[in-house]
């Protein structure tokens, strides 16, 4: 039970819905959800809280909705926003797909990046997401954060598969500015490797250990496609050809025989805050690797389909208990940056996974992946109140609440019903 003491009442609203999603609970029939500035007090069912509530809390009354937490997408490329419908989807390969996204990048200027990147902030928001992890590659590390911007996880991208250490890889202005971060200052901004077919192994495991002193949260591009896993394995193929065509091919480096994640292992670099992307093409001992690891996964199903690299064993993830994300990956490979779009297209791919493990995906999922389960994704006190409201059809039965959420999210009708303040 909450001590009234401890309430202002001032401050104090209860919100209340046809239905509420804690996440880490099942949901609740007429369920409220008490806040107090930027954190949740209480949730539970409505009339309990009505009782415990301070006499002059504000009561706001949602209807016919869904209350659930904020979204957390796992893993963007905002700074990509700007090619939005330049490279036709799906494509044929990978190998196609990057073909024409690098000479597409190349010409984008540091403007275009920045508006494109506060677009894609704003689709984010727009779409329920309080939280994301986005990948940079400088221009846009310091852009400016607004009261209505999702909490953003910034990721630097390091590249070099023929560079050995962080100086070298990096631009020397954006190395002294970046190494020169206080983990207590900046504690939203980390390090990421890009892939093992284009960062070095030296350089990998320097950029894991920056993190590591940091405490920061690490991610790295994993078992994306075939051409990576020839790559690393036998060392021929288009990431070979591609290093070589952009110069930066090592003539001392030898085929590992081994799978990426294999790889990784060899490195070191694995634990509960390396975050692996797109985890594609997984054996059963990568697998076992990454649960011994418990490090965890963000799938980008819509972009593997659109660049035909193949189908996540998303349900084999669950199966054997890994930490398991979605993310929308960029504006290049994927068509929206809606989250629940990326559900819907999980639950009508993947039947075998239930739709409320599915929403745990892009909540409490999201939310331990990015080392933030104590203020996203579940509907718990002290949690952040950002209170997303999703709109459901009147005398919905229970047994398809999840999935009707995610669908109705799909269809953009969903409204922010809370929205704490930025910084706290």
């Amino acid at each position: 039970m909450m001590s009234k003491t401890t309430i202002s009442k001032e401050t104090a609203v209860l919100h209340r819905a046809a239905w509420l999603v804690p996440v880490r609970t099942p949901p609740i029939s007429n369920g409220g959800v008490l806040v107090r500035g930027n954190h949740i007090l209480a949730a539970g069912p409505f009339e309990r809280l009505k009782a415990e509530a301070p006499a002059h809390a504000k009561h706001v009354d949602h209807g016919s909705v869904a209350l659930l937490p904020a979204l957390v997408n796992a893993h963007t490329h905002l700074e990509l926003t700007a090619l939005r419908g330049q490279i036709a989807l799906p494509r044929e390969s990978f190998s196609a797909w990057l073909r024409e996204l690098l000479p597409s990048r190349v010409l984008l200027t540091p403007e275009e990046q920045v508006e494109g990147f506060t677009a894609g902030e704003q689709e984010l928001a727009a779409g329920g997401v309080g939280l994301y992890a986005d990948i940079t590659n400088g221009v846009c590390l310091e852009t400016a954060h607004t009261e209505s911007s999702p909490i953003r996880q910034t990721f630097l991208e390091i590249l070099g598969f023929d560079r050995s250490d962080l100086e070298a890889a990096l631009d020397p202005d954006l190395f002294k500015a970046f190494t020169g971060m206080s983990p207590q200052d900046h504690p939203h901004c980390s390090l990421a490797a890009h892939a093992c077919y284009s960062t070095s192994g030296a350089l990998i495991r320097q950029t894991k250990e920056w993190c590591r002193e940091r405490g920061s949260l690490f991610s790295i591009h994993i078992a994306e496609h075939p051409d990576e896993v020839e790559f690393i394995r036998d060392g021929t193929g288009f990431c070979r050809e591609l290093l070589q065509t952009l110069g930066r091919w090592n003539p001392r480096w030898k085929p590992l025989c081994t799978t990426p994640i294999g790889y990784l292992d060899q490195l070191g670099v694995l634990d509960e805050h390396t975050l692996l992307v797109h985890a594609v093409h997984m054996t059963e001992s990568d697998w076992e690797i990454v649960l011994r690891h418990r490090s965890p996964v963000c799938f980008c199903p819509r972009s593997n389909l659109n660049l035909n690299v193949g189908r996540p064993d998303i349900s084999k993830a669950v199966r054997w208990g890994a930490t398991v994300a979605l993310g929308t990956d960029s504006l290049a490979s994927n068509t929206d940056l809606n989250l629940f779009a990326e559900a819907d297209y999980v639950l009508n791919q993947h039947p075998d996974v239930s739709p409320d493990l599915i929403l745990s995906m892009i909540t409490l999922g999201g939310a331990t992946a990015l080392g933030q389960s104590h203020r996203f994704g579940s509907l718990e006190p002290g949690k952040r109140s950002a209170l997303l409201a999703v709109s459901l059809p009147d005398f919905l039965p229970a047994s398809r609440l999840m999935e009707t959420i995610i669908q109705q999210g799909k269809e953009g009708a969903c409204e922010w019903a809370s929205i704490p303040k930025t910084g706290n």
